[in-house]
């Protein structure tokens, strides 16, 4: 008996195991083809997975993931971003006082952002909006909407992008809070200016307390800090679209090192995203959505201000610019498909002119420049003209009905910086700055196109209104026909564009760029004598005209606002540095923001 037992119980255990339910490996998402197959953890390494090799197996190789930025290394920069505005709002300095707020609203409660963090990834229709408390905020939002959103992208509208980040302001409470924040601290740059002759709701006539923007821009950052539940890519996006915000609420504050910072944040984070990502992307796809688009969108909006960062910062470098330069130059050999890809396309040309140009001045200080690199100089240049070339065939193609507004001002803003682009590095010869007297055909050229862009603005914005937006667009360019060209004539109407209207791009703007080149003009013309104005370029002599010119802007509060600036003189030793003062009716609103 005990022993038919024993063999019931010893049956009875080896049966056991098929009442258990067969445990299976969860798949893989983010290994090889062959771990996938296999259902085991891949170990992620590349180009070929060490599981793989261990077994003697032949790794497959990854598939393309939907969002290729989902790695490691994204999730570092993120945290490492994170840790950096930490410290920012941690460290009280005099401009962003180290404000806490708590439940500063009551939409930012749990209950709300776990259902738009699933709502967000299947559409970015209008719908479940976090409701506004309070009427200031709710006409912040009406101010970004209706005019903050238009100026970020200024020269390149593009209506997926705006949409997208209505979308998430109005839906994530980080990006809220930071698109509030601009909000307020753009309508307050506008009213210091106009008093009131700008767009102004009947219910804001009341200026709001400096700090409010602040008290935004605060919360922002701890929100972002400490995010609701959701994965590393809607995390990505949501940090992506917070850091763009705070580039441009820096810029429009005058703190143009911090708005730096958090560009070098945002370039960082997005590194790791595959740029075939980005090609796949289209232009024009007002149809995409979901977290895959919106880092797309984002991505592509950081990458180009970093890209543009060169044409004020001498020291920097863009990144990866080998990289992007070399496959673009594969490129040149097909066409453009629209305005937009043309663009991208130039604005690598241009930084690598910038670069060439600011590399030069760094190694040679006082005035000695060597020539440039003949072999990749004279590759830009044939890009350059490459790209005319395919630019007038793209127009050529378009039908006059395509013709509008936006489309007229951007082609003729690309002409623009091609020309300018083009006849600077062209200009740069063993004749040092006389030989910038021979492209006088396209100095004025370039003014007469500068010119259109200012008209365009002015109809766009309003004849009274002045404008901010963190693009470069044409400031830049008439700074350095300012500079580079002799012409009395020509200079005189750089100036005249420059101050018909109050235009702020990233950390240049109309008035300060104004005054440096009037006093450019008064140097180097000096030499003929009050009594005799100059009438052409022959006049003044190479020892009188500057070679190297750089300024610093200097906020004064009420008191007028001071200019330094360095420069040497060409074929002379010695660094020449001077303050120039702007008139409190020159400069409204930089003494008050800058």
């Amino acid at each position: 008996m005990v022993s038919m037992m024993k063999n019931k119980n010893t049956k009875t255990d080896k049966q056991a195991w098929r009442r258990k339910p067969r445990k299976f490996a969860p798949k893989s998402r983010l290994g090889c083809k062959t771990c996938k197959i296999r259902r085991v953890k891949c170990d992620l390494s590349r180009p070929s997975c060490l599981k793989c090799l261990s077994t003697g197996r032949t790794c497959d190789g990854y598939s393309e993931m939907p969002l290729a930025f989902k790695t490691e290394k994204t999730e570092i920069e993120a945290t490492r971003y994170h840790k950096e505005i930490a410290d920012r709002a941690d460290s009280c300095d005099s401009y962003h006082p180290c404000t806490m707020v708590s439940a500063i609203n009551t939409y930012e409660s749990k209950q709300w952002h776990p259902t738009y963090r699933g709502l967000i990834l299947q559409n970015l229709g209008s719908f479940m909006i976090l409701p506004v408390t309070g009427s200031t905020q709710a006409e912040a939002m009406c101010f970004f909407k209706d005019i903050s959103i238009k100026h970020l992208n200024e020269y390149r509208p593009c209506e997926p992008w705006r949409n997208t980040l209505m979308f998430f302001s109005q839906t994530v409470p980080s990006v809220r809070h930071a698109a509030i924040a601009l909000a307020l601290i753009h309508r307050n740059y506008l009213d210091r200016q106009f008093n009131g002759r700008v767009y102004q709701p009947p219910s804001l006539k009341d200026r709001l307390p400096d700090k409010a923007p602040l008290l935004h821009y605060n919360r922002a950052i701890q929100l972002l800090l400490n995010p609701e539940s959701g994965d590393s890519a809607e995390i990505t996006a949501v940090t992506l679209l917070v850091c763009y915000l705070f580039i441009c609420f820096d810029h429009l504050a005058g703190d143009d090192v911090q708005a730096v910072k958090h560009l070098r944040g945002g370039v960082a984070l997005s590194r790791n995203i595959n740029n075939a990502t980005l090609n796949n992307c289209t232009y024009d796809d007002a149809q995409s959505s979901g977290i895959h688009a919106i880092i797309c969108q984002v991505t592509k909006q950081i990458r180009r201000l970093d890209m543009q960062a060169v044409m004020f910062l001498v020291d920097w470098t863009p990144a990866n610019i080998q990289e992007t330069f070399m496959p673009h130059l594969a490129l040149f050999d097909s066409t453009f498909w629209s305005l937009d890809q043309a663009a991208d396309h130039l604005q690598i040309l241009v930084a690598q002119v910038m670069r060439l140009r600011n590399t030069e001045q760094q190694m040679s200080p006082m005035g000695t420049m060597p020539p440039l690199p003949s072999s990749l100089k004279d590759v830009v240049l044939g890009q350059l003209e490459t790209w005319s070339s395919l630019f007038e065939n793209l127009l050529q193609q378009g039908s006059p009905s395509e013709s509008d507004f936006e489309t007229d001002r951007l082609v003729s803003l690309l002409r623009l910086q091609h020309t300018i682009a083009w006849t600077l590095l062209s200009g740069y010869g063993p004749g040092r700055e006389m030989d910038y007297d021979n492209f006088l055909p396209q100095f004025q050229q370039c003014v007469a196109l500068a010119g259109e862009v200012a008209a365009a603005h002015q109809r766009y914005s309003g004849p009274s209104r002045s404008t901010f937006t963190p693009e470069i667009g044409f400031i830049p360019v008439l700074y350095i026909i300012g500079a580079k060209c002799r012409h009395p004539k020509v200079r005189r109407e750089v100036l005249s564009i420059l101050r018909r209207q109050l235009i702020r791009e990233a950390t240049w703007d109309s008035i300060s760029t104004a005054r440096v080149v009037e006093r450019v003009i008064e140097i180097e013309e000096g030499a003929a004598g009050e009594e005799q104005m100059v009438q052409c370029m022959e006049q003044i002599p190479i020892w009188q005209r500057i070679e190297v010119l750089s300024y610093t802007h200097i906020p004064r509060g009420q008191s007028a606002a001071r200019l330094d600036i360095t420069y040497t003189f060409c074929a002379r030793d010695g660094i020449h540095t001077e303050s120039l003062m702007i008139e409190r009716t020159e400069s409204l609103i930089m003494s008050n923001n800058r």
